[in-house]
């Protein structure tokens, strides 16, 4: 015959193996991944071009959604497959290029999507305005960028300074250490 003091232990047991469950649940679900806006400027007068904001820091499995606001962008990975460029992504990323963004947001064609699964750190620029300066970093995870001109027996085209210097005052606003600008 079953007693109250039963029933209380069955139901105790059934309580603490749902937490249980929940608390693994809890740690074994990653959080959600999520979609950042980047912004592809160009100023009313056309003498300033660049990516809003310049350095983002993201987690795995999230993606990256360009918009163009203004002007006409791309966006590419620097990578050899992106014009023989510097390879300045990590080893096993996909590289990306959107090629020519067709229309201003919320325009179609006025967007371009990523997703980045490997850590570290990613740079990028616009074709048409890469001498300009128009350059971003993403940095997923952890991780410290390339120095410029890494691997010069390759002879890919090298970051224009320019480009370098968006980079570097991007990272110093971040606060990375100078040894990874």
């Amino acid at each position: 015959m079953t007693t109250s003091n039963d029933r209380m232990r069955g139901r105790g047991a059934i309580a603490a193996a749902l937490f249980a469950a929940s608390c693994i649940a809890a740690v074994a679900i990653p959080a959600a991944a999520r979609t950042h806006d980047v912004r592809a400027i160009m100023s009313s007068d056309g003498a300033r071009v660049y990516f809003d904001p310049v350095l983002l820091r993201i987690a795995p499995g999230d993606t990256v959604r360009w918009i163009q606001v203004s002007g006409y962008h791309s966006v590419a990975a620097y990578h050899p497959t992106n014009g023989d460029r510097e390879l300045r992504i990590p080893d096993g990323a996909q590289p990306w290029d959107s090629g020519v963004l067709l229309g201003e947001f919320p325009a179609r064609g006025s967007t371009f999507e990523h997703t980045f699964t490997v850590p570290g750190v990613y740079d990028y620029f616009c074709q048409p305005h890469e001498a300009a300066g128009m350059v971003g970093r993403i940095v997923v995870g952890a991780g410290a960028p390339r120095a410029f001109g890494h691997s010069p027996e390759r002879h890919w085209k090298a970051v224009p300074e320019a480009a370098r210097e968006t980079l570097r005052a991007a990272a110093a606003a971040s606060g990375e250490p100078r040894s990874v600008r």
